[in-house]
């Protein structure tokens, strides 16, 4: 049975993938590839925890009997995938790679430079078996330059790339954005890259190989920053949530606990627009804030009564309050108030997938692709793999191995559906995070908030 056959077709169908990557990055580019009906198997080992799922954000927090199997971090990044487990370091796993390389069109790792041609299974070594593949490695400074060797990880490339001089508050020091904020952007840009170079395929009959590099990526995003050094010499500093030439420009507080609007006044007409929607208080009259360049000197004074003004307002309402008269405004937004958004649910952004009968996850929400197409819509074609789940469909319908030698794969331990050394972690109980702070709140009733129950 041909597999491919299987996937619902997309702009991407008929493309077989192999990944063989970690983390957040490179998952986050081959899932976005899988909704779009490309092949994607999922290449790991059982010999080593699974690290997508290092956070453990069990489903439900409960661990069950294959918390291998259950975290939320793993569902999301593999979704849409096959999944296959090979221990590479036995010489007939490396020889199953190799085979399915053959059948493949884009190989995906993101180990330290060397690790995969210490392998056997490096670009030189697999265009052999396959002349024309096209093969990837996400590294997070690049295969050439000083730093080559280096490990990297998301959460380092703001502070490396310079994104951190400009984050945190002047009387504080730098902060670091949030989540692993540069992995997305990675995987986003592979996805670009591996487009063109199967574009290039196609045109030539040629492959190559895709040296890609986090910190580069990070770099890239800088901009403004980089091209006022290059430019002018100036070097930048920590704003806080000001800008450099606009005010006001920041974050206010609003109604109720924890709640927010970010306001970004960029003109004159803005700012005649924000002080008729407060129904023009006397001070917004006052010569400090009649002008730019007067209301950014004055922001120390301007923020306080801006402040005043939005205490009284919900920040959805507010929002749609400065949107509607040209002010650009926008609700500092929690999970809930994203998931429940009345414009996302309209564009159905978010995706509800059933996962097996066995795994006990039931159906959880997870969010879609950034953007539509009329001819070739996208979308999740299935649930994650659990450990090992396509072993036999993999090696026995894709490479042809017999039941016998599949069955030895699992005796030599190539192959195997429960981890050597499962996680043992048991997750705090809901009431000890809202205790201990690690948690802002909990819905015991989420899912029928979302619109999975």
């Amino acid at each position: 049975m041909d597999t491919k056959a299987n996937i619902s077709k997309g702009p991407l169908a008929g493309l077989r993938i192999i990944d063989s990557t970690t983390m957040v990055a490179m998952p986050t580019g081959l899932h976005i590839m899988a909704d779009m009906g490309a092949e994607v198997i999922k290449v790991e080992t059982h010999t080593l925890f699974r690290t997508e799922a290092a956070r453990l954000l069990y489903a439900d927090n409960d661990p069950g009997d294959e918390p291998w199997n259950r975290d939320g971090s793993f569902n999301t990044l593999q979704r849409s995938k096959l999944g296959l487990t090979l221990n590479l370091k036995v010489p007939e796993a490396v020889q199953a790679f190799k085979e399915l390389t053959q059948i493949s069109d884009v190989i995906v790792e993101n180990n330290r430079a060397g690790t995969m041609d210490r392998l056997g299974l490096g670009y030189e070594e697999l265009r052999k078996v396959k002349p024309d593949l096209i093969y990837v490695s996400n590294t997070g400074f690049g295969h050439t330059g000083p730093w080559r060797t280096y490990a990297g990880i998301g959460r380092m490339f703001e502070l490396t790339c310079g994104l951190s001089q400009f984050t945190g508050y002047p009387d504080e020091g730098p902060r670091r954005v949030g989540k692993a904020f540069f992995d997305l952007h990675v995987g986003w840009t592979a996805v670009f890259a591996i487009l063109a170079a199967l574009h290039y395929r196609q045109k030539t009959g040629r492959g190559q190989w895709i040296d890609l590099a986090m910190y580069q990526i990070g770099v890239s995003t800088m901009g403004d920053a980089i091209l006022d050094y290059t430019a002018n010499g100036r070097n930048g500093q920590i704003v806080g949530n000001r800008h450099p030439h606009h005010a006001p420009h920041g974050v206010y507080p609003c109604k109720g606990d924890d709640n927010w609007i970010a306001m970004g006044v960029e003109n004159d007409g803005q700012w005649d627009a924000l002080c008729e929607a407060m129904s023009s208080p006397s001070w917004t009259r006052e010569e400090r804030f009649t002008d730019t360049l007067s209301r950014w000197r004055h922001q120390d004074e301007l923020d306080p009564l801006l402040s005043q003004w939005t205490r009284d307002f919900d920040h959805l309402e507010l929002m749609a309050l400065l949107q509607k008269v040209g002010v650009p405004a926008a609700a500092v937004m929690n999970s809930r108030e994203v998931l429940t958004d009345p414009h996302m649910r309209a564009r159905n952004f978010f995706e509800h997938i059933p996962h097996s009968p066995g795994s006990g996850i039931g159906t959880k929400s997870y969010f879609g692709r950034p953007w539509k197409m009329s001819k070739t819509p996208s979308f999740i074609q299935r649930p994650a793999p659990s450990l090992g789940e396509h072993n036999e469909l993999i090696l026995g319908e894709l490479l042809g191995r017999s039941q016998e030698e599949i069955e030895r794969l699992y005796e030599i331990e190539v192959l195997g559906t429960v981890p050597t050394d499962p996680p043992t972690f048991i997750p705090p109980s809901y009431e000890k995070q809202l205790e201990d702070g690690s948690l802002a709140g909990y819905d015991p009733d989420y899912s029928k908030i979302v619109g999975i129950e």
